[in-house]
């Protein structure tokens, strides 16, 4: 049977619209993948702060704690998958809970960007907009989180280490 031009070319389109969702899921995957991996104690190359990752609720949520040298609080950072994507919920020791959103990621690079917040005491106080997770090997990764105040934007980058 033969095929007009044409109709070759929409059989093609519509398979690859098909095949996009599936395409997309993949980088989810491995990043979600890359997360879970991370479960374990880490120092911060300052040798002050700490973290710990656990895999929680059957695996289904990845749980990040941070604890920081006073007069910092520690803070918790949840992760899931939603959908097709990733989330990351940040309980600030600013006292709000950014929820940022990552539609895509690889086993190296997540971008987590800011959704919505609660609990913030007003339209311009402080609070995080954004985290970058950046996976170099089994044993180091960073962390690049930007905060806002006030309209203006600050990134502090983090190099961890998992302790053995």
């Amino acid at each position: 049977m033969r095929y007009h031009p044409a109709m070759k070319l929409t059989i093609f389109v519509f398979s690859l619209l098909l095949a996009l969702p599936a395409i997309a899921g993949e980088g989810v995957d491995a990043a979600w993948k890359s997360l879970q991996s991370l479960a374990g104690d880490w120092q911060g190359d300052s040798g002050n702060a700490s973290i710990t990752y656990t895999v929680v609720s059957d695996g289904t949520a990845v749980m990040e704690s941070m604890k920081t040298p006073a007069p910092h609080t520690d803070m918790v950072t949840m992760y899931h998958r939603d959908g097709a994507g990733l989330v990351a919920t940040h309980y600030c020791s600013m006292g709000n809970q950014p929820r940022m959103r990552a539609a895509d990621g690889d086993a190296k690079t997540i971008r987590f960007r800011f959704a919505d917040i609660t609990n913030l005491a007003k339209p311009d106080g402080g609070h995080i907009k954004d985290l970058t997770v950046t996976f170099q090997d089994a044993d180091h990764m960073t962390q690049e989180w930007t905060s806002v105040a006030n309209g203006k934007e600050q990134v502090e980058v983090f190099h961890w280490t998992r302790k053995k």
